[in-house]
């Protein structure tokens, strides 16, 4: 599974605002999206005031992470950038590899 970065912007205050609804009834319904075969959310926040906010999740594939972010994309225009990223754990896997690959002459 690889961890994900996911940065988000509404592209404008306006569909900011029309999002506020669908967004709190998801949350309180429990956010069914938000975890299925091959993706889990672990964690997200918002600046409902700028209309933007970010998350790390993990996935199989970036194809689920699109899966997950598909009904935003296309009920409200938001604007994600998604990066693959490490956890501390990871890093230090895989530090030894990366150094050892860098010292090659």
């Amino acid at each position: 599974m690889q961890h994900y970065l996911i940065i988000w912007n509404f592209p404008t205050v306006a569909s900011s605002w029309e999002a506020c609804p669908p967004f709190a009834e998801y949350i309180n319904a429990g956010g069914a999206g938000d975890q299925f075969e091959g993706f889990e959310l672990k964690y997200r926040v918002c600046d409902p005031i700028a209309g933007r906010g970010m998350a790390i999740t993990v996935a199989s594939d970036i194809g689920k992470v699109w899966t997950h972010l598909a009904p935003w994309i296309k009920g409200f225009g938001i604007k994600f950038e998604v990066t693959p990223v490490v956890s501390d754990k990871e890093f230090a896997a895989m530090w030894p590899g990366v150094q050892a690959a860098a010292n090659i002459d």
